[in-house]
């Protein structure tokens, strides 16, 4: 069986690196991965095979106060929200695919007891994987701009990688390089050439959320490892340096989404943003509108399964899907979580914070790739005896 559970692992992360690749669409409304059926299978063997452990590492991590009042809270806004007729199945889909990633990354130390440095080497390698193939888009596919008749955005000399998009690329990048910090105490070739390859695929997103969440996450692992006195890391501060200094001198070939300096976008974000909330009206300001729902300027429900369709801003989007309420438990949660991570690893906390400061920007948390990624480092940092 731990054979199975490790080939499954495998796929399930190369279908990861694959990205949008392996989307299907079913209808208008509804689409899935192809990595989720891997994902619903995993579940049904570990229920199989480790059902009394899994519910000891539910009851673990879960079965606290203040995740009852989360979830009693989410299930509140969801019931008034279905009463008023302003609830969609498609909420409910989301739902359900963001507890089945919770469900599998709780239980891979279960399954596959390996080492918090071996989780970690398997998902630098999908994320070098994402380099990879974003750098040769790049170099032979610079324009994708044919994407926009299949629902995504139109970039021109960008790399936009599997996930067809380059700020969700861009994180995904730098996370996978800060978490590489880590695999080795000491500075080598290996390590400084995956370091190099990160950085440098992240150069052409031409994402500055990314580019801010790099250089601020680069940073705090440079602060904290000063303030606990660990050994001192000399190669992270020259490839952040030299990142910095590479930022001014990127080409600026055709296209608007090259020029740093663009204001068509934030301006977008802000007025989707301001709209979200200006939408909202009486009790939804208390219980919100339901977890993944989301109303646009019309008034009417988009059912359209994308990312795009939620706020871009995780406070705002916690707002609208929670309420005030709901909100000020989930940013208890979060600063639990920073503080736990903070304790336990420095190069996943830098990671984290580095996701939430992207998440300003763009839906980034909730967004399923890094939904899994990130439940898969925090859920995997305890070794599990069965």
């Amino acid at each position: 069986m731990k054979k199975t559970f490790k080939y499954l692992f495998i796929i399930i992360l190369s279908l990861f690196s694959l990205g949008q690749f392996q989307r299907i669409q079913l209808n208008e409304v509804i689409s899935f991965y192809v990595h989720d059926i891997f994902i619903a299978l995993w579940l049904i063997l570990v229920a199989q095979k480790h059902y009394r452990s899994m519910m000891r590492l539910i009851k673990k991590y879960f079965f606290n106060n203040l995740t009852y009042l989360l979830l009693a809270w989410i299930a509140i806004g969801l019931i008034i929200n279905i009463i008023n007729q302003s609830f969609s199945i498609i909420s409910l889909l989301y739902i359900v695919r963001a507890i089945a990633y919770l469900l599998f990354a709780l239980s891979l130390p279960l399954t596959l007891p390996y080492s918090r440095k071996s989780y970690r080497c398997y998902w630098v390698l999908a994320g070098l994987s994402v380099a990879i193939m974003g750098l040769l888009q790049y170099l032979f596919l610079p324009d994708v701009r044919f994407l926009k008749y299949l629902g995504w955005d139109d970039h021109l000399f960008r790399l936009i990688g599997s996930q067809f998009d380059p700020n969700f690329t861009g994180i995904l990048l730098t996370v996978s390089f800060l978490i590489t910090q880590g695999l080795w105490n000491k500075p080598n070739q290996v390590k400084n050439t995956i370091s190099v390859l990160l950085a440098g695929a992240i150069l052409p997103t031409y994402s500055r959320a990314s580019f801010i969440s790099f250089i601020l996450g680069s940073a705090l692992i440079i602060f904290i490892g000063f303030i606990k006195s660990y050994k001192k890391n000399f190669v992270l501060p020259i490839i952040m340096g030299l990142f910095i200094i590479t930022i001014p001198f990127l080409p600026r070939p055709e296209g608007e989404g090259v020029k740093l300096e663009r204001t068509a976008s934030v301006t977008a974000r802000i007025e989707s943003n301001q709209s979200s909330l200006k939408s909202l009206n009486g009790y939804e300001w208390v219980v919100g509108r339901g977890l993944f729902s989301y109303q646009d300027q019309m008034g009417e429900e988009s059912f359209w399964p994308n990312t795009a369709h939620f706020p871009n801003n995780l406070v705002v989007f916690l707002l609208t899907s929670m309420g005030v309420v709901g909100l000020g438990i989930a940013l208890i949660i979060l600063y639990r979580v920073g503080q736990y991570l903070y304790q336990r690893d420095t190069y996943i906390f830098a990671a984290f914070i580095a996701i939430l400061i992207h998440s300003q920007f763009n839906h980034t948390v909730f967004q399923p790739f890094i939904w899994l990624w990130l439940t898969s480092q925090i859920l995997t940092l305890e070794e599990i005896k069965i």
